[in-house]
């Protein structure tokens, strides 16, 4: 992808621009991990979550400064495609952000996460999580196979997720654990939804990404 932006050779700034949304992209993930294993599976969170977000909120910084830089060095020539790549960063910095969210529901909960509506969550993110790998795939090797891949599978997640949320508010659950689960389904949908940006930005020129999803 970054031949196809930036020609031949981008320069080192983009280079490491692109490392550190990679990186963005696998913190979130970790943070998903441990923020779901304590949700749903009633484990401990030894972790700080603000803290690890922290440190995609710094790369994004970071990556914002690094195509700023190139920008002023070429700044006709590599316009459209510094601009995909700081929408590409936002979106990265945003799935940090919905995972650390997870992890805010925790100490809502008055009882163990256990039952359907547990069991469902924890279904889509098993599908889920291994997106966060092809979406990286995706963006580093420009396949749209991939690309369209993780599309496809978040307007499964979509349907499936507000299904979710639907039943929950039908069901008699405690007000609290209504909470948990439908506020949960929607932190899932919405890092689904930017790892789906993410991936447009493969097929689709910058005019066009993230057509068909709302807004995050």
């Amino acid at each position: 992808m970054l031949e196809r932006l930036f020609g031949k050779e981008p320069s080192a700034l983009i280079e490491a621009a692109y490392r550190d949304i990679a990186e963005m992209l696998t913190h979130s993930a970790k943070m998903l991990d441990l923020a779901a294993a304590s949700l749903l599976d009633n484990a401990p969170l030894d972790v700080d979550l603000d803290r690890m977000d922290d440190t995609v909120d710094q790369n994004e910084r970071l990556i914002r400064r690094s195509i700023l830089e190139h920008l002023a060095v070429n700044p006709r020539q590599d316009l459209v495609a510094s601009l995909l790549l700081a929408s590409i960063c936002q979106d990265a910095e945003r799935i940090g952000d919905f995972a650390r969210g997870l992890g805010e529901l925790i100490p809502l909960a008055r009882s163990p996460r256990e039952g359907p509506f547990r069991d469902d969550l924890k279904q889509i993110l098993s599908e889920l999580r291994p997106l966060f790998e092809v979406c990286v795939e995706a963006f580093r090797e420009d396949d749209r196979e991939k690309a369209n891949r993780v599309m496809s599978e978040h307007s499964g997640f979509k349907q499936r997720l507000d299904e979710l949320t639907r039943k929950v508010a039908a069901s008699n659950l405690s007000a609290d654990m209504a909470v948990v689960y439908s506020g949960a389904a929607r932190i899932v949908r919405r890092i689904s939804a930017h790892l789906s940006n993410i991936a447009s930005s493969v097929v689709h020129p910058y005019d066009k990404i993230r057509t068909g999803d709302e807004s995050p």
